[in-house]
């Protein structure tokens, strides 16, 4: 979206709508027909919950600026869609809901298809298995998820010690000390790293007054990522740039997200091991196919990522800090 403005605007000036200075503008009726698209996919509905911008702000969280707040929301979309040959009061100003035919029973059919798969691993067949999902289904949408970072992007990542770890002991763990992780099968070692030296604290748990050296990880070639990070943030047309159509990723939307759910979810100590295996599983098919790693949400912190990359060759660590956690703040609910 903000391609496209930059290339049609009119002028550089002030927003009408989050107040931002000196930014590309552009009228909003030349949106229309972008937007169309979009409203397309709704429909009035008098059993729905919300009105068509608080829809549109509720599900597609990456389409409007943060810094506009509802209210600017709805006058920017009455706007922008009053021009529209799908303009009616009906879809502008009552509840609405996605048109009926999108939210089949296809998404529902998805989560059950990984859950008993999943069970299938966990509890009955190993390597043989009798329950199996789509691979070819799952490269087709994961393939379209699929990002570069390229050479000199940091990443980090920690050990916890008394004593500072030399450089070359920050990496991966050896096989034999390899255990099973969200992402790695036991023996197998990944290289997890973070996105910040934030994240990469949180996510060793560490304790009052741990002490631990945490090393900057610089990426030396271009490194092909799956990215399950932010699916719940991105906008319509991020997701057209991407290879799918609107009411095809509204169906798979869940089924992603779930994905996404089971490799961020908090690893605990009375988990399973065998917990990880479908995981492990969707990990070791996205290496088979010829990528790097794979990106999704930090469960410690909220706003990171983790990056776990199934080899240690494309990432140099060319600096440490040793640093001493001074405090802890716990937050809990009853």
């Amino acid at each position: 979206m903000q391609k496209y403005i930059d290339k049609n605007r009119v002028r550089v000036g002030n927003c009408d709508f989050c107040s931002s200075t000196s930014v590309a503008l552009i009228n909003c009726e030349n949106l229309t027909e972008l937007f169309d698209e979009v409203l397309e996919l709704y429909a009035p509905n008098s059993s729905g919950e919300l009105l068509l911008h608080e829809h549109l702000q509720h599900y597609w969280e990456g389409l409007f600026s943060p810094d506009l707040n509802l209210t600017s929301i709805k006058h920017l979309v009455y706007a922008i869609g009053r021009t529209s040959t799908l303009y009616s009061t009906e879809l502008f100003e009552q509840p609405v809901d996605f048109q009926a035919h999108i939210t089949d029973e296809s998404a529902a059919t998805l989560a059950l298809q990984w859950e008993t798969f999943a069970n299938e691993l966990k509890e009955n067949n190993r390597f043989f298995l009798n329950e199996t999902i789509d691979l070819e289904f799952i490269e087709g949408i994961l393939e379209r998820l699929a990002k570069t970072y390229y050479p000199e992007t940091i990443f980090y990542r920690s050990r916890i010690g008394n004593t500072r770890f030399p450089i070359n002991e920050l990496g991966r763990p050896p096989k034999e000390y390899a255990t099973s992780g969200r992402a790695n099968p036991q023996g197998i070692p990944y290289l997890y790293l973070s996105d910040s030296i934030e994240t990469t604290i949180y996510e060793t748990r560490s304790s009052l007054y741990d002490c631990l050296t945490v090393g900057s990880f610089q990426l030396n070639r271009p490194l092909q990522v799956i990215s399950l990070h932010k699916i719940e943030e991105l906008s319509p047309f991020e997701v057209k740039e991407k290879g799918f159509e609107l009411e095809e990723f509204i169906n798979i939307r869940p089924y992603l997200l779930k994905l996404q759910a089971e490799l961020s979810k908090p690893i605990r100590k009375q988990d399973s091991l065998l917990d990880y295996l479908p995981t492990q599983y969707l990990c070791e098919f996205i290496k088979l196919k010829g990528f790097d790693a794979i990106e999704y949400k930090s469960a410690m912190h909220i706003g990171g990522y983790n990056l776990a990359v199934f080899t240690d060759e494309s990432f140099d660590c060319v600096d440490s800090i040793f640093i001493t956690i001074k405090n802890l703040n716990y937050e809990f609910e009853t």
